[in-house]
């Protein structure tokens, strides 16, 4: 989303924390343990196929809640492109785990339809805070593996779809080759679990391999042909076999059944029926249709244990994402044994992440939370950008209540609310006032504001807030570090991408849970921010959202306010960086 330079403060924190994570390398005690030192090289016999393959170790890092082993392994399959048929690995593995002591169960995590890894990333994290181990890797021709086309290549051409699919489904059966082999794993509890495109592709691998105990299938379905048909995802491939002959279409069709869940979905009925199989999906998801999910589950004998997250769409099922997760988890760790299930002890200060997860909390708690009648959220910010001011004093009401204040050095006051009706105060000191129809309600200041727009908003903050609520998932996502205080402390954020070195230093008064200033580094630009009040739910006098009664008012139509109002907002998020 565009970041508007009105709310930069708040943009730019909320969407920094979550960019992503690489970790701090560091060797610790356990992967002594577990013989996973940098540079080592493992042969694995046992194979799927008899066909043994070594795995090498390339780093291991350190987190608060789980250690993050990175390895690469050759494919089962060799393709015409040579950096596709090798695997990077990400193995996310509990803390405090040890290779002589008891096995433990594995999940395989597999990624949407994009290729970003952030989602099953944090879901590997949130496995391993569980005390499961769990394994991260690009599907064939993503990220590194692909070439510049990245995964649009794959929905150009529906044979190569079909064929990265096949390639996909023996890759799991190598990261189960993989996980087979490792000392605290129990070769008997190996599971897999998607989300999207690989919650359809883990319903398939788990088909074609009785090895996988477990499948965990988070907002998947079978037909790809309804599918395929209506998901806006799948348009390049839907215009590919629009533009075939009847025959030809024919023969797509019938090599696109061929991968679909509901093929050999009688494969995995008997474990599914067991209790062995998770299906958690979206009553309203647009992408993968209600139906084609409610036959998934019928041919597995499921249809009446489907979780379904009512109200929720495929993308803003992200709201749900901490419950998604949490349900997840406890589904696959229930196979641990009772002896090395994790219990949370409670320590006397937050850790560095979970004090960012509660700063998110707060920040998106004033969009999310309405106030209460006769109560207000109030933020108030100063801004230094490359020696300018800006102030801004935001106050959210009840209803659709509002005051906005904001000054920069090079254009002034801004002013402008709604109680019983909108009004903006122009830079001359005239007071706009949009009186209301006789009978009329104030509505919505966002009226004229672009729907994608307001969309992307929303979407941002429900990925922020879904992360505060589950701080190994967000420690998937964000390197932290903190650097010692004498009067609080001082928290550096900053992005998985060690090529970018943007990074949020976030300061903190002694035993607060929300900064008080926060500086942002890397962007070319010298950034100070003050955050001088960010309240929730405090009293609030009717008349803080009227005008100021000494300035000359016009009256003019409300709609013409709203339309400016949305304008305004419109034009900024348009010429915003």
């Amino acid at each position: 989303m565009k970041q508007r330079r009105d709310v930069f403060p708040i943009a730019v924190l909320g969407c920094l924390l979550v960019w992503g994570f690489s970790g701090l390398s560091a060797l610790a005690l356990e992967q002594d343990l577990l013989n996973l030192q940098p540079g080592q090289a493992v042969a694995v016999d046992e194979t799927f196929d008899g066909k043994s393959f070594t795995y090498e170790v390339v780093d291991v890092q350190t987190k608060e809640h789980c250690l993050v082993v990175r390895l690469r392994y050759p494919s089962p399959v060799v393709s015409e492109l040579p950096q596709n048929n090798v695997i990077p690995v990400e193995y996310y593995l509990p803390k405090g785990i040890q290779a002589n002591g008891p096995r433990r169960p594995a999940v395989i995590c597999l990624h949407i339809l994009d290729g970003s890894l952030e989602l099953v990333r944090m879901l590997a994290s949130v496995l391993a805070s569980h005390g499961v181990p769990a394994v991260v890797f690009q599907l064939p021709y993503y990220g590194p593996r692909g070439d510049s086309d990245g995964p649009y290549r794959i929905l150009a051409d529906p044979q190569h779809f079909v064929s990265v699919l096949e390639q996909a489904f023996l890759e799991v059966k190598r990261a189960v080759d993989f996980l087979a082999s490792r000392p605290e794993v129990n070769p008997q509890h190996i599971g897999v679990a998607g989300i999207s495109l690989g919650a359809i592709i883990a319903a398939s691998a788990a088909e074609r391999d009785p090895r996988i105990y477990k499948a965990g299938l988070i907002l998947a379905g079978g037909n790809l042909r309804q599918i395929v048909e209506t998901a806006r995802e799948a348009e390049p491939l839907r215009r590919f076999i629009a533009d075939l002959d009847a025959d030809q279409q024919a023969s797509i069709w019938k090599i696109l059944d061929t991968v679909d869940p509901l093929s050999q979905a009688d494969l995995l009925k008997e474990r599914a029926q067991q209790g062995r199989v998770l299906m958690i999906n979206a009553a309203e998801d647009e992408v993968i249709p209600r139906a084609c999910t409610e036959q998934l589950a019928a041919a597995l004998g499921i249809a009446d244990r489907v979780f379904w997250l009512n109200d929720l769409g495929h993308y803003t099922a992200l709201a749900a994402l901490p419950r998604i997760l949490e349900l997840t988890a406890e589904f696959f760790a229930a196979d641990l044994p009772a002896d090395v299930r994790v219990k949370e002890t409670p320590s006397a200060e937050m850790t560095p992440v979970q004090l960012i997860a509660a700063t998110l909390q707060r920040l998106t708690e004033f969009y999310l939370r309405e106030p209460t009648e006769g109560a207000c959220h109030i933020g108030q910010i100063r801004a230094h950008v490359n020696g300018d001011e800006y102030t801004f004093l935001f106050i959210r009401g009840a209803g659709e209540s509002f005051r906005l204040e904001g000054r920069a050095s090079d254009f002034g006051q801004v002013m402008l609310g709604q109680r019983d009706y909108p009004w903006m105060m122009a830079r001359t000191g005239l007071v706009f006032v949009g009186q209301p129809d006789a009978g009329g309600k104030p509505q919505s200041p966002l009226s004229f504001v672009n729907n994608a727009l307001l969309e992307r908003a929303r979407f941002a903050v429900l990925a922020v807030a879904g992360l505060s609520a589950s701080p190994p998932a967000l420690e998937a996502l964000i390197r932290v570090k903190e650097e010692e205080q004498s009067d609080g402390r001082t928290i550096i954020v900053s992005p998985v991408d060690d090529t970018n070195q943007i990074a949020v230093r976030l300061k903190y008064a002694r035993n607060q849970r929300f900064p008080n200033r926060l500086e942002i580094e890397g962007v070319g630009r010298e950034i100070r921010v003050e955050i001088e009040t960010w309240e929730i739910d405090v009293p609030a006098p009717v008349r803080l959202f009227d005008p100021p009664s000494d300035k000359p008012q016009k009256v003019v139509s409300r709609y013409d306010l709203y339309r400016m109002f949305g304008a305004v907002i419109n034009f900024l998020a348009e010429k915003a960086p």
